[in-house]
């Protein structure tokens, strides 16, 4: 069994999960060519695609509202009401049922495309 690792600052490996490896998506080595080859034998569903996070809606939140010193300085020159419905904007773009986590994502479509080459 595999798994698709895509981490945002480094480049696409695959986990071979038997033996803990990281294999690097590199033709010339080894291991991600035994790795189109199990592939190839067993089909799509020895592997598993990346991890997709999302974020929570407090997170969510947390990027979008201005700096505690702006929304002070918004109530002093505008009004309570104002910074209010500024506020609300943001909740309403992301509701309380926003809860964020890890799913696990489809298996990308270059690892048939790389199997497929197999044969060729």
């Amino acid at each position: 069994m595999y798994k698709i690792i895509q981490e945002n600052e480094f480049p696409v490996q695959i986990y071979r999960k038997s033996d803990k490896v990281r294999i690097p998506k590199d033709s010339g080595n080894r291991d991600y060519q035994q790795f189109l080859q199990d592939v190839k034998d067993q089909g799509l569903g020895i592997v598993e695609g990346p991890d997709i996070t999302t974020e929570s809606y407090v997170t969510l939140r947390s990027k979008e509202y201005p700096p505690l010193e702006d929304q002070l300085d918004q109530i002093f020159h505008t009004s309570l009401i104002a910074w209010k419905s500024n506020i609300k904007i943001i909740k309403d773009k992301y509701p309380k049922s926003i809860s964020g986590g890890t799913t696990v994502g489809d298996v990308p479509a270059w690892v048939q495309t790389e199997v497929d080459k197999l044969n060729s």
